[in-house]
């Protein structure tokens, strides 16, 4: 029986140089030499696994199983004995044993095939690249690692009471426990390759979309049935872009791209997914009284009628009665309601929303972010699926009862949003049965596996429908969102917060009409781990260069209505300038507003932008809030808006630097109001952005967008600085 121990031991020193050449290992390649001869006085990760002998199947599987496909393509057990930084998921023998029965009725690893012996070696080895392996503190309370693991998957971690004790937990995928943790420790400079986690259970990955998934769960059958009569089970079953990755690209481009000096990843997979939002079977009981949920021996629904007649009523009574024979259609309210659950990308729980720099939040490491203190709200608001987009938000709250922060749909709430502030909540719409706001999200469903291989499905406790109140609640608050929120490839490539990362064109499914010579690319501070220096949203941005010209389309509006519309920007002498068009038709859009000019200062100095009136913090302070609004009102006036209170530095002081002067830099990160539009709800809107600019290394920067509705940038009281 194992114990939760650690252990400090040895890992590789050193390769001797042989025949004139050094020789030296990063990351997980596919042409270690293994011939060269090495001397060492530490143990490795292999060596660890060789010493223990509960690990000697999964020891014989790393033997077997070559790191991808070429002839002189290394063993996984090379690979554990080179340079690196590798967190291993290693199973016991039992467990081995006892997969290998589920499989084959029996406990031969000579039964398995080299492609089942491959996934099991794959499955449990995450390549941590530069960066440190995963130890127990670094896991995800509730979530997926940031890192993929072999397979390019992405491993969950959550925590439960081990049995007769109070003691924690770790659960990897949620059903394999970790009972050991050994470490190779950095000592007196030496080079070290990892750590080894001892598992319970073989780590396996559901090959099932994210449709098939939540059609099996035991607990999800009326979900799961209307699923298959809408359709909509066919909609969810693609997972890569092989086209894409049929076409050769380069890895990197050059570092000198828009004036960057730094070397841009360029992805070689496109893989696509879905994050789903569930009811169980019992919430449908509870909040609507729909009838207990009868089987038949091979699982099927055999009271369908009954629990269809109690549905309709309430669904019809939302999304109306057009074909309502015909599941399948886009029109059917059935079809509606079950597209309002689904939304491209794949999320897992602890990336539903982003926290960086908010209000009074101390980030912690770049790589991995602290989950254990929050300070304000955090949320964003992502594009539901079918025919008619809807609005779709998550926000997490810092509740300080629940050390699980929870995670709600379409929660509206008040804040002390006043100047002198700190945005804490002071009142929520509370969660009513049937209405559709306030629901809160589950990570796990029960025993029932939720990581598919094309997404994530989560289980709520609420009926999410877009009622008449969901409509009034979301259409009179200022919508913020970060732009990855629309590029849902973002996700589903587990690339937020990464690296640096140019994008070949076509890459983004909500980025279109792009021309030959348009430039993206994709900026964070995580590859210098400067980020207390970055003022973006969500700590990280895209540029844009070349003579560019793309259309993107945006996110719908909750309620029909005018509304302000504002981007994120941030000025200085190598940025660019583009008109922009809007409307519902990519190919046909109307131009709105001015050239947004990314050139001009809006430092107010008199050699800059002398006509602004933006006082520096120390006099700002010293102001009433009426004044202060008067302040920002004469700003507006011209088209800008400072950033908001909301972003703080990372360090939890809440200082909020980007809505001042911030030092070394000429001009304040701002808002600028591109401009004023009337726009219907369950419609797509289509932004294009065209290079007014014959400069073509000019750099054209997004971050964020608002959708600002009249009855709050122009009602009776002044909006709030948050």
């Amino acid at each position: 029986m194992y114990k939760i121990m650690k252990f400090r031991i040895e890992g590789l020193l050193s390769l001797f140089l042989l025949l004139g050449m050094a020789v030296s290992f990063v990351g997980c390649t596919e042409d270690i030499d293994e011939s060269n001869y090495k001397t060492k006085v530490k143990d490795t990760l292999i060596d660890m696994i060789e010493k223990d002998p509960e690990l000697s199947d999964i020891k014989m599987i790393f033997d077997r199983v070559r790191l991808g496909n070429s002839g002189n393509a290394s063993s996984i057990s090379a690979v554990l004995s080179a340079r690196g930084n590798y967190t291993v998921f290693a199973p016991t023998n039992a467990a081995v044993r006892a997969y290998v029965d589920s499989l084959v009725g029996g406990q031969d690893l000579n039964s398995l095939s080299y492609e089942q012996l491959q996934l099991i070696a794959y499955n449990c080895i995450i390549d941590n690249g530069t960066d440190a392996a995963y130890e127990t503190p670094d896991f995800p309370e509730r979530g997926a690692f940031s890192q993929p693991n072999l397979s390019d998957r992405q491993l969950t971690s959550s925590q439960e009471v081990a049995e007769g004790s109070q003691r924690q937990v770790y659960l990897i995928n949620g059903s394999s426990k970790l009972v050991t943790t050994e470490v190779n420790n950095k000592e007196d400079g030496d080079a070290t390759n990892g750590v080894l986690h001892v598992v319970d259970k073989v780590i396996s990955l559901s090959t099932d979309p994210v449709s098939d998934m939540i059609i099996n769960a035991d607990n999800m059958k009326i979900m799961g049935t209307l699923i298959q009569r809408t359709g909509w089970v066919d909609s969810l079953q693609v997972d890569r872009d092989v086209d894409y990755e049929n076409t050769e690209h380069p890895e990197t481009m050059s570092k000198t791209l828009l004036a960057v000096y730094f070397d841009f990843v360029v992805p070689q997979k496109r893989y696509l997914g879905f994050t789903a939002f569930i009811e169980k079977d019992e919430v449908f009981q509870r909040d609507w009284g729909v009838p207990a949920v009868e089987l038949d021996a091979a699982g099927n629904v055999t009271n369908w009628d009954a629990i269809y007649s109690v549905m309709r009523d309430k669904v019809e009574a939302v999304y109306g009665t057009t074909d309502r024979d015909n599941l399948a259609s886009p029109e059917n309210a059935f079809n509606r309601f079950v597209a309002y659950h689904l939304v491209a990308g794949k999320m897992p729980f602890n990336k539903l929303v982003t926290h960086f720099n908010e209000y009074g939040y101390k980030y912690g490491n770049m790589r991995n972010p602290q989950s254990v203190s929050y300070s304000v709200d955090v949320w964003d608001y992502y594009t539901t699926m079918g025919k008619y987009p809807d609005l779709l938000k998550i926000t997490q709250v810092p509740d300080l009862t629940d050390v699980d922060h929870p995670l709600y749909l379409n929660r509206v709430s008040q804040y002390n949003d006043g100047f002198d502030g700190d945005y804490s909540e002071v009142s929520t719409i509370a969660f009513t049965p049937g209405v559709g706001l306030n629901i809160r999200i589950d990570d796990v469903n029960e025993g029932n596996d939720n990581n598919a291989l094309n997404g994530f499905y989560y289980p709520i406790d609420g009926i999410l429908i877009k009622t008449d109140e969901v409509t009034d609640a979301l259409g009179s608050e200022r919508i913020r969102f970060d732009l990855t929120s629309v590029l849902t490839e973002i996700q589903s490539n587990s690339m937020k917060n990464v690296n640096y990362y140019y994008f070949p064109k076509g890459y983004f499914s909500n980025i279109s009409n792009e021309s030959s010579g348009t430039l993206m690319t994709y900026l964070t501070p995580a590859v210098s781990d400067s980020y207390n220096n970055w003022t973006d949203y969500q700590g990280d941005e895209f540029l844009f260069g070349g003579l560019f010209d793309f259309v993107l389309k945006m996110p719908p509006v909750p309620k029909t209505g005018t509304y302000e519309i504002r981007a994120g920007i941030s000025q200085n002498n190598m940025r660019g300038m583009a008109q922009l068009y809007i409307g519902t038709d990519p190919y046909h859009l109307s131009p709105i507003g001015l050239p947004l000019d990314l050139r001009q200062s809006v430092n107010p100095s008199p050699d800059k932008n002398p006509q602004l009136s933006w006082p520096d913090p120390a006099s700002e302070s010293g102001m009433d809030s009426e004044m202060r609004i008067e302040n920002d009102k004469n700003l507006r006036n011209q088209g800008y808006m400072k950033a908001p209170l909301y972003f703080g530095k990372t360090d939890g002081t809440g200082t909020s630097q980007s809505r001042y002067l911030p030092n070394g830099y000429d001009s304040p990160c701002v808002r600028r109001i591109v401009g004023i539009q009337y726009m219907e709800a369950n419609k797509s809107y289509y932004i294009r952005f065209k290079s007014a600019l014959e400069k073509t290394d000019a750099q054209f920067f997004l971050d964020y967008f608002e959708y600002c509705p009249a009855i709050v940038y122009n009602g009776a009281k002044a909006e709030n600085p948050w």
